[in-house]
């Protein structure tokens, strides 16, 4: 073949060729389309997606303006807590209006705290159809002032105190629980809610003092055990200890608890906190002899002497027997003192009654719950006692184990313990 005739394109060749053209071309305008229309898609999506975004942020706007302008929800306890902080604030700014003698009380008004503006007026924290009145008192208690907030709002709210509260939970004519006796109020029985929680510790209510004051005793030993006292003796002729209280080694180990704050070796002897310590009140301690077989539980012979002005001490010998529900809790050699008795325990503890008739002797709490007379010089148990201000502010609890009476602000966690 000549390579002319190789040159020459075949007629049907062409034919194909131009198919081909026709068919890319059309493949390539599909592809234009459809890549067009999904930059429309898009494009429209992307719109939507802003308009969408542009709605929530205005919604947001909207909800943070209404938020702003609509007056806050305080609770009850939350307004008591402002007043307090109010007062905090206007003593901060006239110290000279304080109270100057331990366990003198003033009162400020809501009115003069609005007048010197510390806090707004208190129907500004309430709903409208509600109307209250509020007051702080201020009380010196050792070198600090307890501020205690009251606040009225007729049957909706009323501040109540922690006395009040385990008064109004039940007064017991048998059985387990709380005893009203001779103007006071004491727990009796085995199994009694009478738990109460301050920061550093757990303690047990034994009573309610007839100026309205509660007793509290630790519900666990202090530190690792100690001698009531160790000193040399001369009717013994050796460091049998001296059963003379203000004198004694466990005064001195009970002050130092309670004046000075734990080091890092001593965390189980810190079993108050500062805010603790404004909460309670300075008492006279029994501090009489009792011979083993006296009788009598209304801690008349142990009240016979007194230590005036104490923060912290030990339980009596009546108080003890006073916890039994057993009618043969007569005398200190009664063994049926343990019995329906709460404040029985596994370990031995130190009372703060001496044995009149042993100038060395002195009565515990033994590990079976009876009342032994011991060497001072013996090492034992302490649980001390303190008193806590009548004027303390119930703020939750059941006074169980699981939910002991709260002097504090209770977190929402803790309520659904």
């Amino acid at each position: 073949m000549s390579l002319k005739e190789n040159l020459v394109t075949h007629p049907d060749e062409e034919e194909d060729t131009s198919e081909d053209m026709e068919i890319e071309v059309d493949q390539l305008s599909d592809d234009t389309k459809s890549s067009s229309s999904d930059s429309a898609a898009k494009s429209k999506m992307m719109k939507f997606m802003g308009i969408i975004l542009i709605i929530t942020i205005l919604l947001l706007v909207v909800l943070f303006i209404l938020s702003y302008a609509s007056p806050k929800t305080y609770t009850y306890e939350e307004i008591e807590e402002v007043l307090k902080k109010a007062a905090v604030s206007y003593f901060k700014d006239h110290p000279e209006s304080l109270p100057q003698n331990e366990g003198s009380i003033i009162e400020i008004d809501s009115s003069n705290l609005v007048a010197e503006g510390k806090m707004k007026e208190l129907s500004e924290y309430v709903k409208d159809d509600v109307t209250c009145t509020g007051t702080v008192q201020v009380e010196l208690a050792g070198s600090k002032y307890l501020y205690t907030p009251y606040l009225n709002c007729g049957e909706t709210y009323a501040t109540v105190e922690l006395y009040k509260k385990i008064i109004d939970n039940g007064v017991v004519s048998s059985g387990y629980g709380l005893y009203a006796n001779r103007g006071s109020y004491v727990y009796k029985g085995e199994e009694v809610n009478n738990y109460v929680k301050l920061d550093n510790n757990l303690w047990r209510i034994v009573k309610i003092t007839p100026n309205n004051n509660i007793v509290l005793i630790s519900n666990e030993l202090v530190g690792y055990g100690n001698t009531w006292d160790d000193r040399y003796n001369e009717n013994k002729t050796y460091e049998a200890g001296i059963n003379q209280y203000s004198l004694s080694r466990i005064h001195d180990y009970l002050d130092k608890i309670y004046g000075h704050p734990s080091k890092a070796e001593e965390d189980r002897e810190n079993i108050l906190s500062a805010e603790d310590k404004t909460k309670l009140v300075s008492f006279d301690l029994c501090v009489g002899k009792r011979s083993q077989k006296s009788e009598g539980k209304d801690n008349a012979i142990e009240c016979s002497q007194k230590m005036r002005n104490q923060k912290i001490g030990l339980l009596t010998v009546a108080d003890y027997m006073n916890a039994s529900l057993d009618p043969n809790c007569k005398t200190t050699v009664s063994k049926t003192c343990e019995n329906y008795n709460y404040l029985a325990q596994v370990n031995s503890w130190w009372l703060i009654t001496a044995d009149k008739d042993d100038n060395s002797q002195v009565y515990e709490i033994s590990q079976s719950g009876k009342i032994v007379s011991q060497p001072a010089s013996t090492y034992t148990g302490v649980r001390p006692v303190v008193y806590l201000n009548s004027r303390v502010l119930y703020k939750g609890g059941k006074g169980t184990l699981k939910k002991p009476y709260n002097l504090s602000e209770i977190s929402e966690d803790e309520k659904k313990k």
